[in-house]
């Protein structure tokens, strides 16, 4: 089983993916001193993890967090994927495509793959990003919005005697409380900025444009929005899915390799041991070949080879010295040897 994760800005979405396909994804907030408290609670039940696949917007530190904690709990190093300059039909229009932020990436590479006709992504998180694929998978660009979290913020940050607290105001267009206030005002803001976006692209495009809508304040935005836009959840997990399917066969390669290394081992084990006994055949054969030698009688086919060589005077002789191994290499292939000096 592969977990695939999610870490935005504000919040970490994750899933788990088996040979069924994805299961229903979850999510928690990402509190700011990092996200090992929440790990321990939501996934130390998991098992059989086998892999893990990370779209990670939140920096160094949350990635280290992550990886210390799968390291330690699975002895898993997690992969986490980087944009590129083209993959699974789509191809890249940043000048540097590693920058391209990977939810971005992965949200072409999910939309792509799921429709061939130009579409419009609008991924509304902490911040709200728009990027354009065509129908031939070429990505145009796009552009980044304030999302309504850092609106309110900034007004709260900006003026006196304002809270955060707006989150769980009713929508009004005309509100008869400051928290209300901003609660719709940001809402009015985001929703205006997407309909022009919406509307310039549908005349570029001779309205052959498919609008998806997706990121954790898309169902608050739906309402307010032209029933042509598609709402379209963990599409950045279902992004991820795509490289981990790509690296599906892996497992079975590297097992194979492992099977390949153990067999070469014992063919070179066998050769050694194989050269070792002829090593010592070598370094035995010269004595074997000399007790033969002198011990058992010539061949037929040795006497008729003697009695053809013209006949030499005798001579003084020295003593002669042991043959080398060389020449007794020689010897071992000479039919007149008995078979146990070969």
């Amino acid at each position: 089983m592969k977990l695939l994760v999610d870490i935005g800005n504000s919040r970490v979405k994750w899933t788990t993916m088996d040979n069924n396909g994805l299961n229903e994804s979850q999510s928690f907030d990402r509190n700011k001193s990092g996200i090992k408290a929440s790990l321990n609670k939501v996934w130390k039940t998991l098992s059989e993890i086998e892999s893990v696949y990370v779209a990670n917007v939140a920096g160094e530190k949350i990635a280290a967090q992550l990886t210390e904690w799968t390291e330690k709990q699975w002895n898993l190093t997690p992969k986490f994927i980087q944009a590129e300059k083209k993959h699974f039909g789509v191809t890249n229009a940043y000048d540097e495509p590693a920058k391209l932020g990977i939810d971005r990436w992965l949200s072409l590479i999910s939309a792509r793959q799921h429709a061939r006709l130009a579409q419009c992504i609008i991924d509304c998180g902490t911040a709200i990003t728009v990027d354009i694929v065509t129908k031939a998978g070429q990505h145009q660009g796009g552009m980044i919005i304030p999302g309504i979290s850092i609106m309110k913020s900034s007004l709260v940050n900006n003026t006196d005697a304002l809270t955060t607290d707006t989150d769980d105001q009713e929508f009004k267009t005309l509100a008869t409380n400051t928290y209300s206030a901003i609660q719709t005002g940001t809402l009015y803001a985001v929703t205006a900025t997407i309909e022009r976006i919406i509307s310039d692209l549908k005349e570029s495009f001779n309205n052959r444009i498919r609008f998806i809508i997706t990121g954790g304040d898309a169902q608050a935005l739906l309402p307010l929005l032209s029933d042509d836009v598609h709402y379209y959840p963990d599409i950045v997990l279902k992004g991820l899915a795509f490289y981990a399917r790509q690296d599906k066969a892996k497992p079975a390669e590297k097992n194979k390799s492992k099977a390949q290394k153990s067999q070469i081992s014992s063919d070179v084990d066998g050769q050694e041991k194989t050269e070792t006994a002829a090593d010592v055949t070598d370094k035995t054969a010269p004595n074997t070949v000399e007790t033969s030698t002198e011990n058992d009688n010539p061949s037929p086919e040795t006497i008729t080879e003697e009695k053809k060589k013209p006949a030499r005077k005798p001579r003084k002789t020295r003593a002669t010295k042991p043959k080398s191994p060389s020449k007794t290499k020689k010897q071992a292939s000479d039919p007149s040897l008995p078979e146990e000096a070969i």
